[in-house]
């Protein structure tokens, strides 16, 4: 799942007449919006006077289906090598961290480049950044593909990261900029389904290869068939008109270089632990990314003092709403992506199924998502603004319950669990669906396009953070239980889902205070 990037404000131009976009690049409109009177970050997104023409050639049905094709390998890559983590780690011969940390560089690397990606595409051409994406994706995943060893596959994983977050924001910015008011509303709204299906069907594509070409050629196949579907993407590109912004946002790549130097220098240490040769390593590099960071936020701090807009404006994290919005996204994704790597490891390691049977098992955990994300209007017209509240709690309990039924697994195990795993998705659908729109509801107008970048960021980082995080507190009371790894999986589990249901409380209780805010803030 990924959440929709909002296409950011437009920030002020000098005042010299705006040269004309040419016939082939329409240029988006320029909106005037109400600003904050002392943030600085307000003045910096101040919009350029003057009226952008209408796009000489507007997006049409199947433009937004190439648009959408080129979007769907994004989620299919976590959602596939999510599931296969197990045979590569038995084929390349290396630990469960490194399995983690195959994940983990791509969500992170991921991550790290979406907050700079979108202003790219506004200076550049968003067609251009998106034919620069998906090509460098398709072809890193084909080298991806025939990694020899651990390290290439690592390093060529941050590269399809880099490449996926350098692409995904574009697409949106495409249907925004350059739709017809219908196929606009029709491609938001697909462009966010997306993003739940493909993960679903990357785990589907994954169990269906890995059943008929074994641990070896398995995954590496899965990695060739998504590349492919970028490089299908790519070649009816054509489709896609051109635009960019006729008054793009100031880059900042000092500020995005720090933020994914220091992402990185947490992460890849939490991913690795104990393998990385002792407790000092580890240390040291999440020493090193704390003061990285540190000096991230003083360069951020002293940009907006300079009336910029950096990466991650000071400002707009002031917000309330957006930075209770911002925690709850990272905790919901933090969640999600530790209970999908948990559930496929302990379907494959304590139940005795494959690849394949893990996915069966969890089709009615994605079924049920996306039926209640259909439903979720009427649903919404009946339980309000306490939508969010209500079902985190509920995902909490349903959480409890699971641990506790594994914990005590017997030979009936997988079909007991299918009514409680029903009840995950709906509760999560119900969590996931609200988020975006309501916090941005109550973000002042100035500061929407920033806080949707910050929350698509913050989504990658959950992802990686909840394999890192707690895969590795599941492998490590797996790994101590006295009846060996493969029968303490179920207890590593539990322990594992009980965290997930404290974090599922913490988002319960930051939906209760947005809930009681009361009416949006306007500006």
């Amino acid at each position: 799942m990924t959440a929709p990037t909002v296409e950011p404000v437009k920030p002020a131009e000098p005042a010299e007449p705006a040269e004309p976009a040419e016939p082939a690049e329409p240029v988006e409109p320029v909106r005037t919006v109400p600003l904050s009177p002392v943030s600085p970050t307000a003045r910096a997104v101040r919009t350029a006077s003057p009226a952008a023409p209408h796009p000489a050639r507007a997006l049409t049905g199947a433009g937004l289906a190439v648009l959408l094709l080129a979007y769907l390998p994004v989620n299919m890559t976590f959602g596939s090598v999510n599931l296969l983590e197990p045979a590569i780690t038995a084929d390349l011969g290396v630990t469960v961290s490194g399995g983690q940390l195959v994940l983990s560089a791509y969500t992170t690397a991921f991550a790290a480049t979406l907050v700079v990606a979108g202003r790219l595409g506004d200076r550049f051409g968003r067609r251009r950044l998106l034919a620069a994406g998906v090509g460098a994706f398709g072809v890193a995943s084909v080298l991806a593909a025939l990694a020899p060893d651990l390290v290439a596959l690592v390093a060529l994983r941050a590269v399809l990261g880099v490449a996926a977050g350098l692409f995904t924001p574009q697409v949106l910015s495409t249907i925004q900029a350059t739709a017809p008011e219908r196929l606009r509303v029709l491609g938001v709204t697909l462009f966010a389904a997306v993003g739940g299906i493909a993960t679903v069907t990357g785990q589907l594509l994954a169990g269906a290869v890995s059943q008929s070409a074994g641990d070896h050629w398995g995954w590496r196949l899965v990695q060739m068939v998504t590349g492919a579907i970028g490089a299908v993407a790519l070649l009816a590109l054509r489709t896609v008109p051109e635009s960019r912004s006729a008054a793009p946002l100031s880059l900042d790549l000092r500020g995005a270089a720090l933020l994914g130097t220091g992402l990185l220098l947490v992460v890849v240490p939490l991913t690795l632990g104990t393998s990385a040769g002792g407790p000092a390593p580890v240390l040291a590099m999440l020493a090193a990314g704390g003061a990285v960071l540190a000096v991230f936020a003083r360069s951020q701090r002293a940009a907006e003092r300079r009336d910029e807009l950096p990466v991650v404006p000071p400002s707009v994290l002031r917000a309330p709403a957006v930075r209770q919005g911002l925690i709850m996204t990272l905790l919901f994704f933090t969640g999600y992506g530790a209970f999908l790597y948990e559930f496929s490891a302990l379907s494959q390691g304590a139940f005795g199924v494959d690849a394949w049977g893990a996915v069966v098992m969890l089709l009615g955990f994605g079924a049920a998502f996306v039926v209640t994300a259909v439903a979720l209007p009427a649903i919404e017209h009946r339980t309000g603004r306490w939508t969010m509240t209500g079902a985190a709690v509920g995902q909490a309990a349903v959480l409890l319950v699971l641990a506790l039924a594994v914990s005590g697994a017997h030979g009936d195990t997988p079909s007991a669990l299918q009514p409680l795993l029903i009840l995950l998705g709906v509760s999560q659908a119900l969590m996931y669906g609200p988020v975006l729109r309501t916090v941005l509801s109550r973000t002042p107008t100035w500061a929407a396009g920033v806080a949707g970048g910050l929350f698509t960021t913050l989504q990658q980082l959950g992802l990686g953070l909840g394999v890192a995080l707690l895969g590795g507190l599941f492998h490590a009371v797996s790994t101590a239980s006295a009846d060996g790894p493969g029968a303490g999986l179920p207890h590593g589990f539990a322990v594992a889902v009980a965290v997930q249901a404290a974090l599922a409380l913490a988002f319960a209780f930051l939906a209760s205070r947005i809930a009681r805010a009361g009416a949006p803030v306007t500006a």
